[in-house]
């Protein structure tokens, strides 16, 4: 044992025994038990634990292999990677604007939009996802709701930050309903009516959108109570914009609005209700000529068209024929399951109506590009409703307005994270078969794996490396 060399000695202890075979050194663990029959102690081998060399003592294969995968950590990598390539214009925003709460608030954001993620939640994502290891923050419930009431006590960098997305010749305002409020400390929150019958406290939202560029530019929210020109108005002023066009819903019209609006030079689209006065429907009535003025393509269907003036305001009337087939086997469906009572001597009564959708307008723009505007509303509030069904966003638990107006900031980064994500498919040709968020699910499929301390990017599912080749998706590879 004295000729051993000591970096082999050092392996030397109770129950371990070092054994010279061919050359090299090895070390097994060892013990003494009692043989009856040979009235002595007996060595038994109990494990062999590994080569000794002058670095140290290697392990057998099969335990490093073990340790290895006890050591393996993967983490969520694609879906945010490519959002932070591809939204890296947002990114430089808000790194620009908002100093050092900026981490937090494209975390925040980018959580909102992947994971439609409560604040709750909002630690759970970041420790799981590979951003964790480039992009410092402290996402502790606590802390987010003292740094959200911070980032709301600032709104002019909130404007600053808008207003870098003030650059369209057009925009949109939209009127976007009502957010609930279920927190006593927000004042801004007043007790509302809306569509669905329901009275709980509610602030509004309203938002300029791009049309063009599909692109949320400005947003401001008001007192719940509030739903007069006096709201569009401040906005418009607060944002600086020109060349306005409000979008707005059937409930909006009126002839006093209609007023209002022009005298502020506001722009309008407004949908009329189907027992409007305004509304000629003898173009498309039964035993009529049905002449239209044309149609156009909108979504691979047809749209049929007319229009003329009424009251000196011109007013245009469209005929959508799947909306209009959708409706038809509605109405006959609930005369089947004795829904209401109707009759079919009623369906035909209705007929002619059935799938058109009529508007008020003082623009001199072409019949498509009305309907294209005002179904761009439709885009804009099917996101938000992802918000406030989906994730019950809208019934926000915020303190105070402060925190209520920092939520608010990071579920608009969030809209425009969607709409960035949006154009790219809209640019490919790919938006009919694939959300922004199918997207996002199929790329939340590539995390990173961190193996012995070194960090490899996980196998792509092959329907989702066919995507991203559609799109010129890059994720880093490993080297």
């Amino acid at each position: 044992m004295n000729n051993y060399p000591n970096w082999v000695l050092k392996h030397k202890a109770k129950n371990i025994e070092i054994r010279y075979i061919k050359g090299n050194y090895y070390s097994y663990k060892i013990r003494n038990i009692w043989d009856s029959k040979k009235k002595r102690a007996r060595k038994i081998t109990e494990k062999y634990l590994g080569k000794i060399t002058p670095e140290g003592l290697t392990k057998p294969a099969k335990e490093r292999a073990l340790e290895s995968v006890e050591n393996i950590v993967f983490k969520e990598f694609g879906a945010s990677d490519f959002i932070l390539s591809s939204c890296s214009d947002i990114i430089e925003k808000i790194k620009a604007n908002f100093g050092n709460n900026s981490n937090l608030i494209i975390l925040m954001a980018i959580y909102r939009f992947i994971h439609n993620s409560r604040i709750k939640n909002l630690e759970f994502y970041y420790e799981t996802s590979f951003l964790s290891e480039t992009i410092r923050a402290d996402l502790s419930p606590r802390l987010v709701g003292i740094k959200l009431r911070e980032i709301g006590m600032q709104r002019a960098l909130t404007q600053k930050y808008l207003k870098n997305f003030m650059v369209a010749s057009e925009y949109e305002i939209i009127d976007l309903t009502h957010i609930f409020s279920l927190s006593e400390g927000v004042i801004s929150s007043t007790i509302g009516y809306n569509g669905n019958h329901d009275y709980t406290s509610q602030i509004r939202m309203v938002l300029l959108f791009d049309p063009e560029n599909h692109t949320p530019s400005y947003y401001r929210f008001v007192v719940g109570a509030i739903k007069d020109i006096s709201t569009l108005k401040l906005t418009i002023e607060e944002s600086g914009a020109s060349n306005i066009i409000l979008v707005g819903d059937k409930g909006f019209y009126s002839k006093n609005n209609v007023e209002e609006l022009e005298k502020l030079k506001i722009h309008y689209i407004l949908p009329l209700k189907r027992d409007s006065s305004l509304i000629d429907y003898a173009k498309i009535q039964k035993g009529s000529d049905r002449v239209f003025d044309g149609y156009f393509l909108f979504e691979r269907r047809a749209v049929w068209y007319y229009s003329y003036i009424k009251e000196s305001k011109r007013i245009v009337v469209y005929i959508d024929e799947l909306l209009r087939t959708e409706e038809k086997k509605d109405f006959l469906s609930r005369i089947e399951e004795k829904k209401y009572e109707k009759t079919t001597e009623d369906y035909f009564e209705k007929e002619s109506i059935f799938g058109t959708i009529s508007v008020i307008t003082d623009l001199e723009k072409s019949p498509k590009e009305l309907y294209e505007l005002l179904k761009s509303r439709v885009e804009v509030e099917q996101v938000f409703d992802t918000y406030k069904n989906t994730l019950q966003a809208d019934r926000m638990y915020m303190r105070d307005d402060y925190q209520l107006e920092g939520w608010m900031l990071i579920n608009f980064i969030a809209l425009q994270l969607y709409y960035k994500i949006y154009t790219i498919l809209l640019s490919k040709d790919l938006l009919r078969k694939n959300s922004p968020h199918d997207l996002i699910e199929h790329l939340l499929r590539i995390f990173k794996l961190r193996i012995n301390n070194e960090w490899k990017v996980s196998e792509i599912p092959k329907k989702t490396k066919d995507l991203m080749e559609k799109l010129e998706i890059n994720i880093p590879h490993n080297t």
